[in-house]
């Protein structure tokens, strides 16, 4: 499967495999980063989200994880090894969710020769993996169920366990991640401690999602008057009777003025959010300055708001967090289309303002389920 390239082809789903890397970086030397790695088929393995989403931080009420025996055993035993092994990593913080792990890693000095970054999170996830090797056999031979016990797809990968285990002869056995990871480097002022706020804040969204799955819709294939989208946020908003796109140039036909500076402008931004207020649903892809100003203070006032982008919404994107709040809040919806033709952003970002008018006039929508479909 791949993106829709310049010559306007289909904009097919593309599976989150964690094989983001920045080419232009040197994982040899110093840096600051975010890993995220995530457990083979997406099994919950390292804990159990426990709390709710409205209670209240610092207290057992507010969500978190209690973790499983191996999710201890990573959190205790595995990460201090990165540090013991490489000194000059340094473990900022941890953040483990029950079916992934974020570190944020600090990289004093540069690798041994020949080491870089990858072989650090290489190491990691192989110690880890055998971590859970330990933790089934443990529970095998004591008779109990493993509690990390999970079915493991066909396809996982396997890796040789490098000796005799107590469950028999040598043999295959699952690795516990996905194969490769995310790394997020971190290098702009205010990065850091938004990087921090997003592992802490975690759980909570985790709880959102589970206490509120209506609001928080991710659909990959809906149609909406004949057109293919994915969406991720509250579907109802499609269902609201009187919708209303908000579209300006970037510059004043007339005098030629950004047009968020003239009169006209400042006029039509406050009747666009007045009228939310009343509860149209404001229907944009906030591409121009003009339109941007209006999302960004729909999003600050709570107004319910559908949100088009040319970027994909595939089957674990999640938006920035300001953004997911409101859709957990049932204010906001995100759509995206399958298919944008045109050879530049230009010619695609004209075509999401068509779109935009489109669903403020559309009558029909459905989910399509292509679950039974055979390749």
């Amino acid at each position: 499967m791949e993106n829709e390239d310049d010559k306007g082809l289909p904009r097919c789903e593309t599976k989150h495999n964690q094989h983001r890397r920045s080419f232009w970086h040197d994982y040899y030397q110093k840096g600051l980063y975010m890993v995220t790695m995530v457990i083979e088929g997406r099994q919950r393995l390292f804990g159990t989200i426990v709390g709710h989403a409205n209670g209240k931080p610092g207290t057992d009420e507010a969500p978190h994880v209690a973790l499983s025996e191996l999710g201890r055993r990573v959190l205790e035993q595995e990460v201090p090894k990165i540090h013991r092994f490489y000194p000059m990593v340094e473990v900022w913080r941890v953040a483990i969710m029950p079916d992934h792990i974020h570190l944020l890693l600090r990289v004093d000095e540069p690798l041994p020769k020949g080491k870089h970054l990858g072989m650090v999170i290489r190491g990691f996830k192989t110690g880890c993996s055998r971590a859970w090797w330990r933790c089934q056999n443990e529970a095998a031979l004591g008779g109990e169920p493993p509690s990390t016990e999970a079915v493991v797809p066909p396809s996982s990968p396997t890796a040789i366990v490098p000796k005799a285990s107590p469950l028999g002869k040598e043999h295959l056995r699952p690795v516990l991640f996905e194969k490769g990871y995310h790394d997020r480097i971190i290098n702009r002022p205010g990065m850091l401690e938004n990087i921090k706020r997003y592992m802490q804040e975690n759980p909570l969204r985790a709880c959102i999602r589970e206490e509120c799955p209506r609001l928080m819709e991710r659909q990959l294939h809906l149609w909406i008057a004949g057109r293919e989208y994915a969406a991720f946020g509250n579907l109802f908003l499609l269902k609201y009777p009187i919708k209303e796109q908000v579209f300006f140039h970037r510059k004043d036909p007339q005098t030629g003025q950004p047009t968020e500076q003239t009169e006209s402008y400042h006029q039509e931004h406050d009747r666009l959010l007045r009228i939310a207020e009343e509860g149209t649903v404001l229907v944009t892809p906030g591409i121009s300055k003009g339109e941007s100003l209006v999302v960004s203070d729909a999003l600050d006032a709570r107004l319910p708001l559908i949100l088009l982008q040319k970027e994909p919404i595939g089957e674990y994107w999640k938006p920035s967090q300001r953004r997911f709040y409101a859709c957990a809040a049932g204010r906001l919806l995100i759509l995206a289309p399958w298919l944008i033709e045109g050879s530049s952003d230009y010619s695609r970002f004209h075509q999401l303002n068509d779109f935009a008018r489109e669903i403020c006039e559309a009558t029909e929508m459905r989910i399509l389920n292509y679950s039974d479909l055979k390749s």
